[in-house]
């Protein structure tokens, strides 16, 4: 492929404009072959060839790139169409790893593209896991008393790491009392439920462990 022009539109990433075909965009970090050194000497301008000059360039000269290279360029090219993808949804909300990556396999992208552009998303911190469970517990907390094993379930559901789930709770537990959340969730059922056993195990269900439920209930005297 002889290319035409190259232009840095922002840092690391490059407009081509081949001699023949539509110009296309890339991230030089998606290169595997091709160094950004090759696309640097055109600078933020353009490289204008002469048509008829086209036939003399040959490998090694400027502008020239060789079918390896030219599919380097393309690959990497596909790659930034699939980290633009991604970025639609980041730029809206926290996502998880397993989130975003189900909503790119909807989009009908490639499999290997896709997970090559979120590990290059997590190595500069644009996507976190555990980003997204601190910012999904504090969302949760609004309108919900949960306990830590409900949480956890509904984290390890999302396709998060046991590891990065634990991170994550016991931060949030540090700023919220898991007995008041308790106290606060046997309140609310008091409302609707008069039957302690199926309270105790409405509890349950929302993630609080028996000892602790048993704990409230012996302080509150309710039932």
């Amino acid at each position: 492929m002889i290319i035409r022009g190259i232009k840095q539109i922002l840092l690391g990433v490059y407009e081509i404009t081949p001699d023949a075909g539509s110009a296309f965009f890339l991230r030089a970090d998606y290169l595997s072959l091709v160094t950004e050194d090759r696309l640097l000497p055109y600078g933020y301008g353009r490289l204008d060839v002469d048509l008829e000059d086209l036939s003399g360039l040959k490998e090694g000269d400027t502008g020239f790139f060789n079918s390896e290279e030219t599919e380097d360029l393309y690959k990497a090219s596909l790659l930034y169409a699939v980290e633009k993808a991604a970025m639609s949804y980041l730029n809206r909300a926290e996502h998880s790893r397993s989130s975003l990556y189900s909503k790119l396999i909807k989009k009908g992208l490639e499999k290997e593209h896709i997970l090559t552009v979120l590990d290059y998303l997590e190595e500069k911190g644009i996507l976190s896991d555990r980003r997204f469970a601190s910012a999904w517990l504090r969302s949760r907390s609004i309108d919900h008393n949960e306990g830590r094993s409900r949480l956890s379930g509904e984290l390890t559901a999302r396709g998060l790491d046991r590891g990065v789930i634990k991170e994550a709770l016991d931060e949030y537990f540090l700023e919220h009392d898991e007995e008041e959340l308790c106290r606060k969730a046997l309140k609310k059922l008091l409302r609707v439920k008069k039957d302690g056993e199926k309270i105790k195990a409405a509890l349950v269900r929302q993630g609080f462990s028996f000892k602790m439920i048993q704990k409230i209930f012996s302080e509150t005297n309710i039932l």
